[in-house]
């Protein structure tokens, strides 16, 4: 089915829905359209390790095994090239 046959399908099923059923639907709609994912963080999950790292600091973080920001930014960084 085509995607504007698809809308066109939900659409009249919404016409239809009494104010409880639509508030519902609308929340649920509403919850699919945050969990999809965007360009970027495909691009984060494509990192190799990416994940399993993320999940450390997670952890990290909970533990409080952090350093204060001010630290972090007071350090010198050399870059070579």
């Amino acid at each position: 089915m085509s995607t504007s046959a698809l809308r066109e399908q939900a659409k009249a099923v919404i016409d239809n829905l009494s104010r409880d059923q639509l508030r519902v639907a609308s929340e649920f709609l509403a919850f699919v359209k945050s969990r999809e994912l965007d360009s970027a963080t495909l691009e984060l999950l494509s990192i190799p390790g990416f994940e399993a790292s993320f999940a450390r600091g997670i952890r990290d973080i909970k533990v409080r095994r952090t350093k204060p920001w001010r630290v972090v930014r007071r350090r010198k960084v050399r870059f070579d090239a």
